[in-house]
């Protein structure tokens, strides 16, 4: 199975020197998505996918942004546990390679996650 990847989109330095630190614990590493990536797939930038860029007009994400990726079963709530317990990027909006959003540019996933997030708001 591949090693567990998060990428990673704007997230604060202080947060990514957090996020490399408990990478390391589990094994995961960190790549930060660059500008010319934008335009790509999630599932290509994650190495899943040919890298077919979008034709669509580019959206960039208005907040950081983190992806996991190769989580095998369970890890990934521990995971997302220590993050909580050390307060690792709090409010950083965050998701897991699906099929779904696997051609979606990071983008595109956000303004998905953000309007869940809304969603969610409004409901309690």
């Amino acid at each position: 199975m591949p090693k567990p990847l998060m990428l990673s989109y704007r997230v604060p330095e202080r947060e990514l020197f957090r996020l490399f630190a408990l990478g390391r614990k589990f094994r995961a590493d960190v790549r930060e998505i660059t500008k010319k990536e934008l335009t790509l797939p999630i599932a290509a930038i994650a190495g899943r996918l040919p890298p077919v860029r979008e034709e669509k007009a580019l959206k960039f994400p208005k907040e950081p942004l983190l992806v996991f990726i190769n989580f095998p079963e369970g890890a990934l709530d521990t995971f997302l546990e220590a993050m909580r317990k050390t307060g690792c990027c709090r409010g950083i909006l965050k998701a897991v390679l699906t099929p779904a959003n696997a051609v979606m540019t990071p983008g595109q996933l956000y303004e998905e996650l953000a309007r869940e997030r809304e969603e969610m708001r409004k409901k309690s």
